[in-house]
């Protein structure tokens, strides 16, 4: 089994519907759910390859897990996060999980998606058509929220090295609703390294997606907060157990059916372990959490530093713009690689690709799946973000 890194690029607008219509308007979800990206890579794979063989139904109902994506700009809500009602001078929001609350007054976050680009979402407004008079039909005007088009998205896929390895033929894919008109996306997957967790100490870690556990009984439920063990592991907090509003049904491509609706717990559910055995969590990172984990529930990540908006907030710094998982992942990198890497950023522009370096002694030094992050890095990172990413690599994570 490995991991692989997803890369999305919108050519069209993505329309994610929670299916909540309410007014004659549908919302859409901030992320791309992985049972969305599983459907999309199901319809490309048919497409390029033609019926479902025993292959197929190995990578899309057994044997590979699909994460949820993130656009570049946006990020989910921990809910350790406390957003203090009053800021003299204390900064927005404080993490329970890495900083002292203190005796701040305020709300914990509740796992939402938060856009550091306010203009990441648009409404689209259509009507049905009278065919006879060629005019919009009364009582027919709809809306529905969509992810504006040339939007980057990042996510993990974990599975079988060989299933994977034919995914990642796959460029172009259709997204979410209405994808006669909407949904176009370039695709990318590539292998990447596992996640690195800390030699000891405490380990943080948060849902990305919808989680649905089971008790005892089989029955679903919502503990989280409170709870002192969790997964075998001793737990120093947690937080979280909110219900999950969106996100937990859909469809089921090839029966035609809807899936079941589940109770779940919302994204951003958070857990602090003591100590806890590194192999075992990365078995956890790599199992998931709870049922349905091949659709993409129950996804977890590693935390490594306090949750802060994406884009940041008045007062407080953000350096370099909005981190991919692949640069914010270098921050804790060797500081010889991260020099390395800092001067390839400067060296080379935006689209190059690593050809002049792979000769060089601090090129061949890296392991595999750091060149692998170094290659995406250098071709992808804006132009305008490059040097002040090539500084903050040379600090490291403060």
């Amino acid at each position: 089994m490995s991991w692989w890194r997803v890369t999305v690029t919108s050519e069209q607008a993505i329309v994610i519907g929670t299916g909540a219509t309410r007014a004659f308007h549908t919302p859409s979800l901030g992320y791309i759910p992985g049972s969305t990206l599983r459907g999309a890579l199901a319809t490309a794979w048919r497409i390029r390859h033609g019926d479902p063989d025993s292959v197929f139904r190995k990578t899309f109902d057994h044997s590979v897990r699909f994460g949820p994506l993130l656009a570049v700009t946006g990020d989910v809500a921990s809910q350790s996060v406390l957003r203090r009602k009053y800021t003299p001078g204390d900064g927005e929001y404080v993490d329970c999980a890495f900083e002292d609350a203190g005796d701040a007054v305020g709300e914990h976050l509740k796992g939402d998606v938060i856009w550091g680009d306010k203009n990441a979402l648009k409404v689209v407004t259509t009507t049905a058509i009278d065919p006879e008079k060629r005019t919009a039909l009364d009582g027919n005007l709809f809306s529905r929220e969509a992810h504006r088009r040339r939007q980057t998205y990042h996510g993990l896929i974990h599975g079988d090295e060989n299933l994977v390895g034919r995914l990642a033929e796959l460029e172009s894919a259709s997204i979410g609703g209405r994808r006669s008109v909407m949904g176009r996306a370039r695709i990318r997957i590539e292998p990447t390294s596992p996640p690195e967790l800390p030699a000891s100490g405490d380990v943080v870690l948060r849902t990305l997606s919808p989680t649905i556990r089971l008790n005892d009984a089989g029955a679903p439920t919502l503990e989280w907060k409170g709870m002192k063990t969790f997964e075998g592991f001793e737990v120093v907090d947690a937080w979280g157990g909110r219900v999950a509003g969106e996100g937990i049904s859909g469809w089921h491509l090839a029966s035609g059916t809807p899936k079941p609706g589940d109770i779940a717990i919302a994204p951003g559910a958070v857990v602090k372990l003591r100590e806890p055995d590194r192999d075992k969590v990365l078995k956890l990172l790599e199992r998931g959490l709870g049922t349905r984990r091949a659709e993409g529930f129950g996804w977890l990540e590693q935390v490594t530093k306090p949750w802060r908006p994406p884009g940041g907030k008045p007062g407080e710094e953000q350096t370099g713009g909005v981190a991919t998982p692949d640069l914010d992942a270098m921050l804790s990198w060797p500081l010889e690689d991260r020099r390395a890497v800092a001067g390839w950023l400067q060296e080379l522009r935006e689209g190059d690709g690593t050809e002049p370096l792979e000769s060089r002694r601090a090129w061949l030094n890296l392991t595999e799946g750091r060149r692998a992050a170094a290659r995406r890095v250098i071709r992808d990172t804006p132009q305008a973000q490059r040097n002040p990413w090539a500084s903050r690599l040379r600090e490291g994570r403060n």
